[in-house]
């Protein structure tokens, strides 16, 4: 899956699910809403809960996942948690993507394509997004992101002279 450099957007440094994002699909730049919705509803209406990430190995099982068309993402990194820690891990310039549009809402909504985390990152988190080039790399940080959309995001904590976990 081809991954293309996206430069015309402002820098984000914090993305819940659900909120907007600028993707690129076929070349052209598109703000679209993170989480696919699956085209079923379950028993009584309900739908299920939106798709955020999709495992590379699963999409073409999905039947959402494989009519899905090909996108890039604009990120460099994204968080983790493990045992009450934060971690950014990060190494890349854009994720691929799917991204569809659901025939209730007529959104076109996207999901990051993940694949196994290397063995230098699998005890923070077991999956990881897919970036062509991509040397992943973790550093702390602290756990109050949420609240926020700026640098202090990606700010390590403790000593900034110890390096880098992995």
């Amino acid at each position: 899956m081809a991954i293309e450099r996206i430069t015309d957007t402002p820098h984000r440094f914090n993305l819940a699910r659900g909120d907007t994002a600028t993707v690129s699909v076929g070349g052209e730049s598109r703000v679209l809403r993170w989480g696919l919705l699956a085209p079923w509803r379950g028993h009584g209406g309900k739908r299920p809960p939106p798709i955020y990430v999709a495992e590379s190995a699963a999409i073409a099982a999905t039947p959402v996942l494989r009519r899905a068309s090909a996108c890039s993402i604009r990120a460099d990194g994204f968080y983790a948690r493990y045992k009450r820690r934060a971690f950014w891990i990060h190494g890349a310039t854009a994720f691929a993507g799917l991204v569809a549009t659901h025939g209730d809402d007529g959104v076109e909504s996207f999901a990051i394509v993940v694949e196994p985390a290397p063995p230098a990152i699998a005890a923070i988190t077991a999956m990881v997004p897919i970036a062509a080039g991509a040397s992943w790399r973790a550093i702390e940080v602290a756990t109050d992101f949420a609240s926020h959309d700026d640098a202090r995001c990606i700010a390590p904590v403790g000593n900034p002279n110890q390096g880098e976990l992995f």
